[in-house]
């Protein structure tokens, strides 16, 4: 996409070889698997809510389904299978994978927070009509015609990167990961 040099902690924006690393919580934590899947199923009422209510919100967001309709209670079963089937701690989102789309308005809505050079799931806040218009707004406007720039809303690594990020939380004790997951999320 861009080919200008990139700075230290802007968003790679290159597709080939990126993805985005994302933690999860202590793993077999129901009540925030629960909550967080309850939060993916308001999210996809909400959309259906503000396509129903105004046609023109269809308009400007109409390039984000060409491909396929978008489904949060699908994208957040997806992502949580992807705990499961790789480290129990975190699990990647390869940057010219489909699933990219769902993630940035995921992020968007809150369900995602970036600390540092990963992402953490997160309950999300406030989550409501406003928010999940404005996120799905805010994607479209990077379209240039030629395609949506999702790069523009992410914080990437190489994938080699991440896969090292990955083995070095999965040798953590599951406590000393979750006490830093804490202090990166500002929690007490």
């Amino acid at each position: 996409m861009l080919s200008r040099k990139q700075e230290p902690n802007e968003p790679i924006r290159e597709a080939g070889n990126a993805c985005v690393l994302v933690e999860g919580p202590r793993w077999g934590d129901a009540e925030f698997y629960g909550q967080w899947l309850l939060g993916a199923a308001k999210a996809n009422d909400l959309l259906k809510q503000a396509k129903q209510d105004n046609p023109r919100f269809c308009n400007e967001i109409e390039t984000l389904e060409l491909a396929e309709d978008i489904d949060y209670e699908i994208a957040a079963t997806l992502f949580l299978a992807k705990l499961a089937n790789g480290t129990f701690q975190t699990f990647t989102v390869d940057c010219s994978s489909g699933d990219l789309n769902d993630f940035v308005l995921m992020v968007e809505m809150g369900f995602f927070t970036l600390t540092g050079d990963r992402y953490q799931m997160i309950l999300p806040a406030n989550l409501d009509l406003h928010r999940v218009k404005e996120s799905h707004l805010k994607l479209a406007a990077t379209d240039d015609e030629d395609w949506i720039h999702l790069e523009r809303l992410v914080v990437t690594l190489p994938c080699s990167r991440a896969k090292a990020y990955q083995r070095l939380l999965h040798d953590m004790s599951e406590d000393q990961r979750i006490a830093d997951r804490q202090a990166l999320l500002f929690r007490d």
